[in-house]
């Protein structure tokens, strides 16, 4: 895996060598010239990629470079049969100060997605797929501790541990 980032888990707050509107997805089962196709195809570009041993990974500007577009992206649209995505959404609002959103794609379905700021909320077929990692990590249920300084560090771990993504390692 290329090595961008300052840190294993600093760039969920944006510290991304591009702008912060960057988000942040892996991907298998797929190229990645039919994930770059399926990207600019939605106007996305593409800032960084690296391939590791299972996982790819593509780094992508978060709005379109069409002027007025501020949709999100349709990573369905990109996922074909066979292949899966893994989506952190590093910047959803960055005016309105959201959390990051997560989104796990297969073959272009929406299995599991929720905000950082309501990890129980989850939508998709499979909306509470990883609540078992995220309330083994305490961070839902009973010994949740929401206000830790390293809380959505802390999610990102879960879900890289759950679905075994690489990390992103400092130079």
């Amino acid at each position: 895996m290329n090595h961008w980032i300052h840190g294993p888990l600093a760039w969920i707050h944006g510290r991304l060598p591009h702008d912060e509107e960057t988000n942040v997805v892996f991907f298998r089962g797929m190229s990645l010239d039919t994930l770059t196709r399926g990207l600019l195809g939605l106007h996305r570009r593409p800032l960084a990629y690296g391939k590791g041993a299972d996982w790819g990974l593509m780094m992508h500007d978060m709005l379109s470079w069409d002027h007025g577009d501020y949709g999100d992206t349709d990573y369905g649209r990109v996922c074909p049969p066979g292949g899966e995505l893994a989506v952190f959404i590093t910047e959803p609002c960055s005016a309105k100060a959201h959390r990051p959103w997560f989104q796990y794609y297969r073959a272009g379905r929406l299995h599991t997605g929720f905000s950082f700021e309501t990890l129980d909320s989850g939508v998709g077929e499979e909306p509470d797929l990883l609540l078992p990692a995220l309330e083994a990590a305490n961070l839902v249920g009973p010994l949740a501790q929401h206000g830790a300084e390293d809380f959505e560090e802390r999610i990102v771990q879960a879900i890289t541990g759950c679905l075994s993504l690489p990390e992103l390692d400092q130079p």
